[in-house]
C-alpha cells in the first residue's frame, strides 16, 4: 500500500499525509496537497492557477524548469523564500 509524505526544511516537520491507498489515489492526493499548499503559500493566488503550475511542472523539461516546484511520478518539491517542503509517495507493507 501507498502512503503520501510531507517534510518541511523550514520547520523541520514530517508528517504521514494520508493512506493506506493504491498508486493512483496516492498520486491524486498528492496533487491536491501540493495545490493546496501552493495557494497557502502564496506561490498561485488560486486553486485554478495552482493546478495550472502543478500541470507545467508535470510536463517540465530542462528547457523549460520551473524553480518554485517540482514534481516527478513519486515526489513534488515546492521551492519558497529559501525553504523547501516536499511530499512522496512510498510504499509501506506491515
Amino acid at each position: 500500500m501507498k502512503y503520501v509524505l510531507n517534510w518541511n526544511d523550514e520547520y523541520l516537520s514530517m508528517r504521514i499525509v494520508c493512506g493506506p491507498m493504491d498508486e493512483e489515489a496516492a498520486k491524486q492526493e498528492m496533487k491536491n496537497q501540493v495545490v493546496e499548499s501552493l495557494v497557502e503559500l502564496e506561490i498561485a493566488k488560486n486553486v485554478k492557477m495552482a493546478e495550472e503550475l502543478y500541470a507545467a511542472a508535470e510536463n517540465a523539461t530542462v528547457e523549460n524548469t520551473i524553480y518554485e516546484l517540482h514534481v516527478s511520478p513519486d515526489g513534488a518539491s515546492i521551492m519558497y523564500k529559501g525553504y523547501e517542503d516536499r511530499y512522496q509517495i512510498v510504499e509501506y507493507e506491515r
